[in-house]
């Protein structure tokens, strides 16, 4: 015999303000053949008088990072570690907690966001961070560093770069490996040191300039050891080559960062994308008489920037930057 139970009962409980004795008797009523399909076509009923709160994931994820980002959470570290307190104070972690809420519904970007820093240069752009360990790394143009928010240095000490980078590594009393990890999953690992990372899609390079590092590619199960005054250079097929830098490379540690480019009647169109390779720019040439234009010569440039100012002059062009992209135009172009 089937328990009697009202709509309102229901709407009650789907509210989540029925009481114990309610409960039960809609667990009883549910137990009971026939019931099932009334309580599925009363919830969409109730559902679609009473439509749930849709949290605007993108404004909320404004909101943390803000937070995240806001010199309150410099302070309150400068202060634990003052006071020697061996957790974060009440406000990063309800900070933490707002994060792995959103994370819930926020996916992969919201994640990453939240729980790793991220610096990032534009063209012609370079900017120095002073990391939490004191080491101290040296992004130059075109370039993306990636690092844990919180627990860096105290959980590992591991960065993700694409782009160029100088590294100088202070030594840890823990004896800590520093890693740098590269788009081609390869790994540079130091204790303390100074180095330099080229990493594109041209290849990945490293510089050694004091102490020790070992570096290591997919391929390659048994890191290499390098030496101060060595160069190393990972192929498209994961083999590390080490060699030992040239004495104008000794002299001078920057000319090895020096790319070379030789234009043998070379179209713009084609010299673009070969800068778009080796220093990761989106480089658009829309004319299409100015991409047909050729250039030729060896011409040397550590960045981007210093190529493109030659080219402006030997070809009558300009060079207009927007946001990720520069656009070569003819320089009769009006660009208002």
């Amino acid at each position: 015999m089937n328990t009697p139970l009202s709509k309102e009962m229901l709407f009650t409980y789907f509210a989540g303000q029925a009481t114990l004795l309610q409960k039960q008797l809609i667990e009883e009523w549910l137990g009971e053949p026939g019931n099932t399909e009334r309580y599925f076509e009363w919830l969409q009923e109730w559902e679609n008088s009473h439509p749930q709160f849709l949290p605007d994931v993108g404004e909320a994820f404004k909101n943390i990072q803000a937070l995240l980002e806001s010199p309150s959470l410099a302070e309150d570290k400068n202060r634990a570690g003052a006071a020697g307190a061996p957790s974060l104070p009440w406000r990063n972690w309800l900070r933490i907690a707002a994060a792995v809420l959103l994370m819930a519904g926020g996916g992969y970007y919201y994640r990453d966001a939240i729980f790793y820093r991220h610096y990032r240069t534009g063209y012609a752009q370079s900017q120095t961070v002073q990391l939490s360990d004191g080491s101290r790394v040296s992004l130059l143009a075109n370039s993306h560093l990636k690092l844990l928010r919180w627990g860096f240095g105290s959980i590992g000490r591991d960065v993700h770069l694409t782009g160029e980078a100088g590294f100088v590594v202070t030594h840890q009393v823990d004896h800590q490996p520093f890693t740098v990890h590269t788009p081609d999953q390869g790994k540079v690992t130091v204790l303390g040191t100074e180095f330099f990372v080229y990493t594109r899609k041209k290849g990945t390079q490293v510089v050694l300039s004091k102490g020790k590092v070992q570096i290591s590619s997919a391929e390659m199960v048994q890191p290499l050891d390098m030496k101060p005054g060595e160069k190393a250079s990972v192929a498209a097929d994961g083999k590390i080559a080490i060699q030992p830098l040239t004495v104008t490379e000794l002299k001078d540690p920057a000319v090895w960062q020096e790319h070379h480019f030789h234009f043998d009647h070379t179209t713009l169109a084609d010299a673009s994308r070969e800068l778009n390779a080796v220093f990761g720019l989106e480089i658009v040439v829309a004319d299409p008489a100015l991409a047909a234009r050729q250039v030729t010569g060896t011409f040397k440039a550590r960045q981007a920037d210093e190529l493109l100012s030659v080219l402006s002059e030997m070809l009558d062009m300009r060079v207009l930057v927007g946001g990720d992209q520069v656009r070569l135009v003819p320089d009769s172009t009006d660009t208002n």
